[in-house]
């Protein structure tokens, strides 16, 4: 009896050993192309794609969109050529463009110039060219992002100052530029011109909702590429409607309290001198105020942080006056060019990328009910008023003292 028991345990079980293998499904790597970041621009052929159509390799298509898939080359791990290796003066990567009316169709239409099929479940950045996202909705191209589950839904999302697919050519570059973009995010505990990630899944909620947000923008000069303020996208059209340069996303996010680290570059009224303000840490409160049918807001900015460049010669450090004056021209040049940007983002692009309807709907959730179906709208004509309080706890290495100053609250 036991051992017919073992034999129809043994037959019951072979119908399932075909399925414990593992790899059925495997695809190696040097036979893919690892896609490391993607590029959206409105359609401009590359000189490639213009001498391959001259000489009879068109197809039938409308130019409304070129693609750049930059992938890992055998000497980085990824494989472009048979037989790895690969010198190391060789580029780590290889940079494919098709231009034509829809994504995927572009992206089949690579596999006809290389021998390996594009692999995109590894590809961390993606950049649009301003002029794409200036005339086209977001929404419109990024489709085939949501709907294939190839594409990695934590890629980091940005704009860029003219072509996207330059910001991918670095000559001379040891690291590949795609994972060069993504990892300049992380100098964020840095500088205060630095926005937190936009991810494809953070991106699809905005384009849901129809909210306006910033993207961090990227321009690039000779062959160097940097992180240039911000590019603004209105919630209602999904397009690109303009862009705030460094110090007024510096402003950004002062307001919005998205603070890791940076500076304040400020001047001592007394003597016109330049000195720099190091924040250490920071804290920022959005209030809405509802009276009736009028709306305002309070921004209140707590900072403590160091002296760690004066330019103003003759004072001690420890000196209570010389701190005390310190701090309060600190104060004043945040809320200057704090209330200079929300002008400029208020009254001229007229689009809440800052969160303020966010506090609103969460303080006040019945008023939020009736304005947001208008918010932008209303959110340009409502009142800000700025207050900054900081408190300056270090003169450098020279030694500690603690002075708090707050400005007078507005009239």
């Amino acid at each position: 009896m036991k051992r017919r028991n073992v034999t129809l345990g043994i037959l019951a079980l072979l119908p399932v050993i075909p399925l414990l293998a593992g790899c059925w499904s495997q695809r190696e790597i040097d036979d893919l192309s690892l896609v490391a970041g993607i590029a959206l621009d409105k359609a401009q052929e590359t000189k490639v794609e213009t001498a391959l159509n001259k000489n009879g390799a068109a197809r039938k298509k409308d130019d409304l969109i070129s693609i750049t898939y930059q992938v890992f080359t055998s000497s980085s791990g990824g494989g472009q050529g048979r037989g790895g290796g690969g010198s190391s003066e060789q580029k780590r990567y290889q940079n494919f463009t098709e231009t034509g009316d829809l994504l995927l169709e572009s992206t089949r239409e690579i596999s006809l110039r290389t021998e390996r099929p594009i692999f995109a479940q590894h590809f961390k950045t993606l950049v649009v060219g301003d002029e794409l996202l200036r005339t086209t909705p977001f929404r419109n191209f990024m489709d085939l992002m949501y709907r294939e589950s190839e594409f990695r839904p934590s890629a980091l999302v940005f704009v860029a100052r003219g072509l996207a697919r330059e910001t991918f050519e670095q000559k001379g570059a040891k690291e590949i530029p795609a994972f060069r973009i993504l990892k300049m995010v992380d100098n964020q505990y840095k500088s205060t011109r630095i926005l937190p990630s936009v991810t494809l899944t953070k991106l699809l909620t905005y384009l849901q909702s129809k909210s306006s947000f910033l993207l961090q923008a990227i321009v690039k000069g000779g062959e160097e590429i940097k992180f240039a303020g911000a590019g603004i996208v209105q919630g209602q059209s999904g397009k690109l409607v303009g862009f705030l340069d460094e110090d007024e996303l510096s402003s950004v996010t002062l307001i919005t309290g998205k603070v890791r680290g940076g500076t304040v570059k400020f001047t001592d009224e007394e003597t016109g001198q330049k000195n720099l303000y190091e924040i250490l840490s920071y804290k920022s409160d959005i209030v809405p105020r509802v009276e009736g049918d009028n709306l305002s807001f309070e921004v209140r900015i707590e900072s403590r942080g160091r002296l760690s460049e004066s330019w103003v010669m003759g004072e001690k450090s420890f000196n209570d006056r010389f701190l005390k004056r310190q701090g309060e021209y600190v104060a004043k040049q945040m809320e200057r060019s704090i209330r200079q940007t929300l002008e400029k983002i208020q009254k001229q692009y007229k689009a809440d990328v800052l969160g303020f309807g966010k506090e609103l709907r969460i303080h006040e959730p019945k008023v939020w009910d009736k304005v947001k179906s208008q918010w932008d709208q209303r959110f340009s004509q409502a009142e800000v008023r700025v207050q900054a309080k900081t408190i300056v706890a270090e003169f450098g290495a020279s030694g500690s003292k603690i002075v708090e100053h707050q400005n007078p609250p507005e009239p």
